[in-house]
């Protein structure tokens, strides 16, 4: 039904249904924002201009999660999420640090999970945000890359 919902979002209002999808990625929805940029670049929104929206969006929604986490810390987090995830997440995070939330976005660890454990155990505010835009940008890319690259073929 939440999918459903995005899809629709992003049909009805394009850019707006993007950011907003993007900025809730990493504060709490489960659904990965590319599935919801691919969807609009192929209702014909400029894929540059949607990447820069879905990742402006990320790094807003980042931020949110940062204050959040640091402010109601590992309660609210284990309230969230499934323990077993935020496990999985801290033992990624100790073992690569920031370079672990640039990893997350290519592993199944969910992103919203990767950005509370980051924040929740104090993670630099500014190593945070640079891996978090790191992260985005390179993920965002590479998921309309192929339609992108099919529109110049065909």
């Amino acid at each position: 039904m939440l999918k459903e919902f995005f899809i629709n979002l992003v049909k009805e209002y394009g850019y707006i249904g993007i950011f907003i999808i993007g900025f809730s990625e990493p504060i709490f929805q489960p659904f990965p924002v590319e599935i919801f940029l691919a969807t609009g670049v192929l209702l014909g929104l400029d894929w540059r201009l949607a990447i820069i929206v879905s990742t402006v969006a990320s790094n807003l929604g980042a931020c949110v999660t940062y204050f959040l986490a640091v402010r109601y810390g590992e309660k609210l987090m284990y309230k969230l999420f499934d323990k077993e995830k935020i496990i999985k997440g801290r033992k990624f995070l100790e073992k690569y640090g920031v370079l672990g939330v640039v990893i997350a976005s290519f592993t199944p660890i969910p992103f919203e999970v990767i950005c509370w454990v980051c924040a929740s155990f104090e993670m630099p505010f500014p190593k945070y945000m640079l891996a978090v835009f790191i992260s985005r940008l390179i993920k965002h890319s590479l998921a309309i890359l192929p339609i992108v690259l099919g529109k110049k073929i065909f």
